[in-house]
């Protein structure tokens, strides 16, 4: 009997203890169970607000490779004088972290390499340029190199702080957004590009601030074009893999150029020539100047050292666009041919002459004519009478078009597609 109770009250014991484990165990599968549940809530809570944000970011891109992303590139930037003539200065000076500095090539500091400021988030005024917004404030870091007896200036920056200004430095912050934000693409793609192919030899930068490449920190940022930036962060127009030459002009002559007026053999299969009426109430779309005989007279005893007297000048072959890409000199020793938009542009520079523009508004001439697009008419009494439409290459987007374009509905890939033939938005980084 005791032998049988005992295997009885063991037995009981084990059965209870077997049932004590059960039950423990589903406890500890129960809470092991909610830990993970806690877990994967907290990774799904996370999840949707990361994706969001990620298609915020990129909504407006037609075509990505999200496989093919790249880290935000720095811009390497030479600044110009105060007259945008020269990367040479003779002496730099400005505020830096709230304290005053002058450099000149003289400076112990520059001797051995560059003296490298960096600004910090309030950014380095330069007092020793003057720009359209006064003193101009470089983001990034600040390089003085010595050059010879005289000092170069590259700012070293991210190229979306870049692009805060130079949007506003190349379109008016009060034009429509969309038109805004293709002028970003546009300047990201034409910076991007350069980037890529290291563009100033002999300085170790890639753009400069001047017309040469991209205006940059002429006006101050404004809230409307930082937008613009932010809205199409790493954006830009690509055609068979590789990043475009993204050229953009104030305003059309009714119609747009290729590179051709450049010297181009064979013109770039993303620029077309397209009529563009949507310009067609700016100011510039008509306007005429007079240049004074003698005036270029100067200009062929400087650029040709003939001092004999100047006969005629004359627009011998336009583009199929209508632009003026030869021109002929004639003086009684010798004729000489001027051939290409800028150069013929700047040997008929308007500096120190009036302009009469389209609505009767008189403005005086700058170093380069409004644009190729012109005829000719000579009277050497009063001089050569000018009538040309347009102003800047012609080559690329409108920036006035586009404007317009965005005022009547198109967004700014439509603008951009309107203006560049068969090109992809691509985000890049």
């Amino acid at each position: 009997m005791k032998k049988t109770r005992f295997f009885y009250g063991t037995n009981c014991i084990l059965l209870m203890l077997l049932g004590w484990g059960i039950l423990f165990n589903e406890a500890v599968k129960r809470e092991g169970r909610r830990e993970i549940s806690e877990s994967v809530e907290i990774m799904i809570s996370q999840t949707p607000e990361k994706e969001q944000d990620r298609q915020e970011k990129n909504q407006e891109t037609v075509e990505e490779d999200t496989g093919n992303l790249q880290e935000e590139p720095d811009i390497r930037v030479l600044l110009t004088g105060t007259d945008y003539r020269t990367y040479e200065q003779e002496q730099v000076s400005g505020i830096c972290g709230g304290k005053a500095f002058t450099c000149t090539a003289a400076d112990s500091r520059v001797q051995d390499g560059p003296l490298i400021l960096d600004g910090g988030e309030e950014g380095i005024t330069v007092t020793s340029i003057e720009r359209q917004c006064g003193n101009p404030i470089y983001y990034g870091k600040l390089e003085i190199i010595k050059n010879g007896e005289k000092l170069n200036l590259i700012n070293e920056l991210p190229l979306e702080k870049y692009l805060e200004a130079v949007v506003p430095s190349e379109m008016p912050a009060s034009y429509e957004p969309q038109a805004l934000r293709a002028q970003a693409v546009c300047a990201r793609t034409y910076a991007w590009k350069h980037i890529q192919e290291k563009g100033i030899d002999g300085y170790n930068a890639d753009v400069d601030d001047s017309v040469n490449y991209q205006v940059y920190g002429n006006v101050f940022p404004e809230t409307s074009t930082d937008q613009a930036v932010k809205d199409t962060f790493g954006q830009i127009m690509m055609k068979d893999g590789e990043p475009v030459e993204a050229y953009y002009f104030s305003t059309s002559a009714g119609i747009t150029s290729t590179d051709e007026i450049w010297g181009a053999r064979k013109p770039a299969a993303y620029l077309k020539s397209v009529v563009c009426d949507f310009d067609r109430d700016s100011p510039w779309r008509s306007w005429k100047t007079v240049l004074p005989w003698q005036k270029l007279q100067e200009q062929v005893r400087i650029l040709f050292e003939d001092d004999s007297e100047l006969m005629t000048v004359e627009a011998v072959k336009k583009n199929e666009s209508g632009a003026v890409i030869s021109l002929q000199v004639t003086t009684k020793k010798e004729s000489y041919e001027i051939n290409q938009e800028y150069s013929i542009r700047k040997f008929l520079s308007p500096e120190g002459c009036t302009i009469t523009e389209k609505d009767g508004t008189k403005i005086e001439g700058g170093t380069l004519l409004p644009s190729a697009y012109f005829t000719l008419k000579q009277k050497k009494e009063e001089g050569l009478e000018i009538t040309g439409g347009g102003y800047g290459h012609g080559v690329g987007m409108s920036q006035n078009g586009a404007d317009k374009m965005a005022d009547q509905g198109y967004t700014w890939e439509e603008i951009l597609e309107y203006f560049f033939n068969q090109v992809r938005i691509e985000t890049v980084y």
